[in-house]
């Protein structure tokens, strides 16, 4: 087995394993009342178990970052393998039509934007969608040559920072510069760019081509 890296923010199936993990050791060593305010049910890696992994940190005498990597996991006890989910893409239930899959170019293009913001990324919409856009012009997602990124099932919200760094990760790999890249994503829009021999449309914070304050679109196919 092995345990993933978790950074704050992050939700994962790992967190409630860690967090039972560190309200063992915070007891041995006699903060119960820090390891009282960590709530063990839930899988997001919340500012309350992040404040109780640095006070577990400092007193252990690690780099206190918040961070659960290899040092802090074997101090917790837990002796396995410790690896990034980075690059890990998920397509969540109803994202696609039976039988009619995302296109391998579009899903390593959004792994490339998961291994970017070191999170992974869930797919809410795939083939799953009409051929037409609002505005009638023909979608990139019956094809397989589209994702949509929803907000809520990516621990956003609309028109939040977590779709501008998933943006901006977007543009980055679509050859825009960072800094542009940066304020391309925090101010919304369409941008369409030709990179690598395909044709790469992010779309963000906008109602062009429809409701996009709820999600990052990003359509991927050959030029």
């Amino acid at each position: 087995m092995s345990v993933l890296i978790l950074r704050p923010g992050e939700t994962n199936d790992v967190v409630p394993r860690m967090k039972q993990a560190l309200v063992a050791e915070l007891s041995r060593l006699g903060l119960q009342s820090v390891a009282q305010g960590v709530d063990l049910d839930v899988k997001t890696y919340g500012l309350a178990a992040v404040k109780a992994v640095e006070r577990f940190q400092r007193a252990r005498h690690l780099r206190v970052d918040g961070v659960v990597g290899k040092d802090t996991w074997r101090a917790l006890g837990i002796d396995e393998p410790v690896v990034e989910d980075v690059g890990r893409v998920i397509i969540a239930p109803g994202a696609n039509l039976p039988g009619k899959p995302i296109q391998p170019m579009t899903l390593q293009y959004v792994e490339r934007m998961a291994a970017l913001i070191h999170k992974p990324i869930t797919i809410t919409t795939g083939t799953n969608h009409p051929e037409l856009t609002v505005d009638g012009k023909v979608s990139d997602h019956p094809t397989g040559h589209a994702a949509d990124i929803g907000m809520a099932a990516n621990g956003g919200n609309a028109d939040g920072p977590v779709g501008d760094r998933i943006m901006e990760a977007a543009l980055v790999l679509a050859g825009v510069p960072s800094a542009q890249a940066r304020a391309e994503a925090q101010a919304g829009g369409l941008f369409t760019n030709t990179y690598e021999n395909m044709r790469i449309q992010c779309i963000w914070k906008t109602s062009n081509g429809g409701n996009h304050h709820d999600h990052v679109h990003v359509g991927v196919r050959p030029v």
